[in-house]
């Protein structure tokens, strides 16, 4: 068990003193004890097969076992081994077990000595420190904080952490079986002897004890309040009050002589553990409750009241606990029922609760347990009880051979077949307002008046009497197993209503105080009589059981229904607000098993099945006894359970809180193991838990008491846990709070590292791509300037000499026409030795001279229109920027061949060229005014010789641009050429 555990219940000291003083009363004392509720947990319910030698409640709220094999931890679902870290605690024996006002729990073990826990962390105290023995048996703090030490050599004091061993002559080495410290400061010591010593912090006294035989022994010790002691010892309970003494015993109703252990109860009086099970003495009166009552075994070595107010009990074979019901009270054959196998039940006018059984006669409520009259049983026709009925001091009873009447404990008149009854099973009886008896038999229905049977005239009523009632109107109803309802009235049977035709099986009627009539249905649901109107509630609207088996209403207008699965209760408000369409479902309080006893079936074919007493309670018969249901105290309210984070476990490692501060890096698994220290009910507790940081909302966990959550991202957290205990009271933990520490590259540091190291190799990858593309572009340029050399020392040379050598021919040529074609010769041959110029002067175009497009497009368009009649129109903007020699190159291209496809073929009168640029895209435009021309047929079938327009476009498609023609017969073409700046091939900033 890790230290983290302790360290995460430090919150605990705050709720637990909320837990104090909202402590829950602890088991009734004017009940018996058969009555409260009692869990039992042994090996199938998670505790180890121990002996429980010890039990104790701490302030936080935990419960601790001591057992032969170790220290135990409980808070109402799972049992803790404390000692699995301590291999040579992991066994001891523990004997006692107390806390001291710093929240230590001491432990006496049998063989370890002394051991202090606390916060996980182990203390052994031992002859090494000053006991006279390594056995304890028994501990004590004292109201100053000493706490007491009794050994089997000897009692010792530990005080201010350091222990001195009692030096009283009669005390030294002798067995200390037992202390307790009185109101008033006094230290009780029971040693061998048997002896009882005091002492008041000066001096150790002697006590004489008369009543205590001189061979027994004592095992307890407990000073009550005043001057009361009690002791338990092998020979029975002795209490002394002042000079008063009095020895119970087995005669007495104690369950064993031997008694082991003693603890207060909380209500009222003392709680005895014995060899035959515990008891509990108030006044002078005992009672006993053994292992044929429940317990899990004989023995009951250990008790405990905890502050729920439950009883804890330990013996050889199990833990047991007592629950107090405040709500649903059972009797059983445990409190004098005659059997389980239980009937009717009323109160008469005179107050007397009789309850009928179907297989023991009739018995009568003495205010905590129920008498047999056994002069009446013995007059009964029959043990079996199906109907009872109240008149003024007397009890009617039907049975299934008869009706009689009681009065003052005695049958005084009997009436069967002989006397005038259709059958002698009795199934219904009722009162009418006159005062008469109405009987309802397995044969139809007979009226009792002054001492004579009469059947009613009107319809034949023949059939099983199932129920019947006494309506305010002033008649009665009747139902008919397997038919209508019929009405009473002034001694005539007539049918109740034709529009309840389908109204059949109805087992059982109710009257409320606002004279609305409830009817019970077999398998039918119920239903509501208010005057003419009628409806009828099934378990489709919300109803808890359709099959209902008795109704009765509390003073607050809330309806108890007795039906096969046990006991519900609805506002009578709210199923009329159904019935009237206002609401569209009804909302039912069933009462759980655990609420009661071992089943809660409501017992069907006894009249009256349920009934509601002068005192208010409601009670209710079923297949294993009565039960009883008190209005008023509906819910139990417990003090609020306090929530408490008991482990973590960080990447599968238990960690303390305190670990969570200084986590290194990488932890991001995390489990939380919770819990509510509440034992009164302690399944039916919920949790919510969130983890601020990752969840949005509360995740609800349902019972489940732990929470995973994996692979969290570095940052700060915070943990709580919400508990919501069956009153509707909800709790929280104290937050835990923690921060998952990132890695290094998991920081912001180094993100910006990361982001400045991918700028940095961005901008040399771009700084050597760009010496790349200068490199590359030195080589061409060079090739550029060796092209052009080349052309200028070979074509151009050859084209200069050419061209002088036909001029010096033209000079000498005399006939005109040969002098002609010579002269457009030599035009031709200039024009060309004038492009070839223009193309070396492009090509040695040095990379960051200004762009001359603008002029090369000027210079070229009026040499192609000299000599010609077009008329030139130039319209060219600036350029923001240069261009690649390519792109210029190209780009003057398409428009010199566009101006001459104007020249050659389009017989124009002007031509047009313009010239555009923005951020984005440069734009030229070629118009003419001529004939025009079909742009598809001349780009899809070119005359062979004639690629203009496709060389355009492949020029075009090479720098990047796009090139279009518009062209209408007569009038004119218009060539489109659009180069992006955003293309690789365009300008260069």
């Amino acid at each position: 068990m890790s230290s983290n555990r302790w360290l995460l219940a430090a919150g605990l000291l705050v709720l637990g003193t909320v837990f104090f003083s909202t402590a829950a009363h602890g088991l009734d004392p004017q009940r018996p004890l058969s009555q409260a509720l009692l869990r039992i947990w042994q090996t199938p319910q998670g505790l180890p097969r121990v002996v429980i030698y010890s039990i104790f409640q701490t302030k936080d709220g935990y419960l601790w076992l001591g057992t032969q094999a170790g220290l135990f931890r409980f808070d109402g679902v799972r049992f803790v081994p404390m000692f699995a870290d301590h291999e040579q605690l992991a066994k001891c024996w523990i004997r006692d077990l107390c806390e001291d006002n710093d929240q230590n729990l001491w432990i006496a073990t049998e063989d370890a000595g002394l051991i202090r826990w606390r916060a996980g962390r182990v203390t052994s105290f031992g002859q090494a420190e000053g006991l006279p023995s390594n056995h304890v048996r028994c501990l004590q703090v004292d109201r100053r904080g000493d706490l007491w030490i009794g050994t089997d050599r000897g009692l010792a004091c530990l005080r201010d952490g350091k222990v001195a061993a009692v030096n009283q002559e009669n005390l030294r080495s002798l067995p200390i079986h037992a202390l307790d410290e009185a109101a008033d400061g006094t230290l009780w010591i029971a040693t061998a002897g048997p002896a009882v010593w005091t002492s008041n912090g000066t001096a150790f006294t002697k006590q004489s004890f008369k009543a205590l035989p001189a061979e027994s022994t004592i095992n307890a010790i407990h000073a009550g309040p005043g001057d009361t002691v009690w002791l338990g010892t092998s020979a029975g309970l002795l209490r002394r009050s002042g000079e008063t003494e009095r020895l119970f015993t087995v005669a007495g109703g104690l369950g064993s002589d031997e008694v082991l252990c003693l603890a207060t109860a909380r209500e009222a009086g003392l709680w005895i553990g014995t060899k035959d099970g515990y008891c509990r003495v108030q006044g002078d009166r005992l009672e006993s409750f053994q292992s044929r009552d429940g317990l899990s075994q004989s023995t009951a070595l250990a008790l405990c009241e905890d502050h729920e107010g439950s009883l804890w009990v330990g013996t050889k074979y199990g833990l047991n606990q007592f629950v107090d019901r405040r709500t649903l009270l059972p009797f059983t054959t445990s409190e004098g029922l005659p059997s389980n196998d239980t009937g009717p039940v009323l109160q008469t006018e005179q107050g007397d609760i009789w309850v009928g059984t179907l297989d023991a006669g009739l018995a009568k409520f003495a205010g905590r347990e129920f008498a047999l009259a056994a002069t009446l049983q013995a007059e009964l026709p029959s043990q079996r009880i199906l109907s009872l009925a109240g008149d003024a001091g007397d009890l009617w009873i039907g049975t299934d051979a008869g009706l009689c009447r009681e009065h003052a404990g005695q049958i005084v008149e009997q009436f069967t077949t002989a006397e005038g009854l259709p059958a002698n099973k009795i199934l219904a009886l009722c009162r009418d307002q006159a005062g008469a008896l109405w009987i309802g038999t397995s044969g139809g229905i007979v009226k009792l008046h002054a001492g004579k049977l009469v059947k009613p005239p009107g319809l034949d009523m023949t059939r099983p009497i199932q129920a019947l009632v006494a309506h305010p109107g002033g008649y009665l109803i009747a139902a008919v197993e397997g038919g209508e309802l019929y009405r009473i009235a002034d001694g005539e049977v007539t049918l109740f209503d034709e529009q309840l035709t389908g109204w059949r099986d109805v087992v059982a009627f109710h009257v409320d105080a606002q004279r609305h009539l409830w009817v019970a249905f077999r398998d039918g649901g119920l239903g509501l009589i208010d005057g003419d109107k009628h409806f009828r509630f099934r378990a489709k609207d919300g109803l808890y059981d359709d099959d209902i088996v008795g109704i009765a209403s509390d003073d607050r207008g809330r309806l108890w229904v007795a039906c096969s699965r046990g006991i519900f209760s609805v506002l009578a408000e709210e199923l009329q607000q159904f019935s009237a369409g206002r609401i569209s479902q009804i909302n039912c309080t069933p009462f759980s098993p655990t609420d009661a006893s071992r089943t809660i079936e409501c017992r069907r074919g006894v009249q009256p099945a349920v009934w509601k007493m002068e005192d208010g309670r409601i009670w209710f018969s079923t297949i294993r006894g009565i039960l009883v249901v008190d209005p008023q105290r509906s819910t139990r309210t417990l003090p609020p359970p306090s929530v408490v984070i008991e482990e973590i476990n960080v990447n599968g490692q238990s960690t303390s809180a305190k670990q969570l501060a200084t986590l290194p890096p990488g932890r991001t698994n995390f489990d939380f193991h919770y819990t509510a220290l509440s034992f009164a009910s302690p399944t039916r507790i919920t949790f919510r838990y969130q983890l601020a940081g990752f969840d949005a909302d509360w995740i609800n966990a349902g019972s489940r008491r732990e929470a995973f959550y994996t692979n969290l991202a570095p940052g700060s957290y915070r943990f709580r846990v919400l508990a919501l205990n069956s009153d509707g009271v909800e709790t929280e933990s104290t937050p835990l709070e923690f921060t998952v520490r990132p890695h290094f590259y998991e920081t912001w540091a180094f993100l910006l590292c990361v982001v400045f190291a991918i700028v940095a190799a961005a901008w040399i990858a771009f700084r050597l791509r760009m010496q790349r593309v200068k490199e590359r572009l030195q080589v061409v340029l060079g090739e550029r300037n060796r092209i052009a050399r080349e052309l200028h020392d070979t074509l151009i040379q050859g084209f200069s000499g050419v061209t002088m050598q036909m001029q010096a021919l033209a000079a000498r040529l005399k006939k005109p026409d040969d002098l002609a074609t010579l002269s457009e010769i030599i035009s031709d041959a200039g024009n060309c030795l004038s492009e070839a110029r223009r193309s070396v002067a492009g090509l040695r175009n040095p990379e960051n001279a200004e762009s001359g497009l603008t002029a090369a497009i000027t210079q070229s368009a009026r040499q192609l229109t000299e000599g010609s009649d077009l008329r030139l129109q130039l319209q060219l903007g600036p350029l923001a920027g240069k261009f690649n020699p390519d792109v210029e190159y190209n780009v003057l291209r398409i428009v010199q061949e566009a101006i001459s496809n104007t020249i050659k073929h389009a017989q124009a009168s002007a031509v047009e060229v313009r010239l555009k640029s923005n951020a984005h895209e440069v734009a030229i435009t070629v118009h003419d005014d001529g004939q025009g021309f079909d742009v598809a047929r001349h780009l899809e079938q070119a005359q062979p010789g004639h690629y203009g327009l496709i060389g355009m476009r492949e020029r075009a498609s090479q720098i990047g641009a796009t090139v279009q023609w518009r062209s209408q017969p007569r009038q004119g073409t218009t060539v489109l050429l659009s180069l992006p700046l955003s293309s690789a091939a365009a300008l260069k900033r």
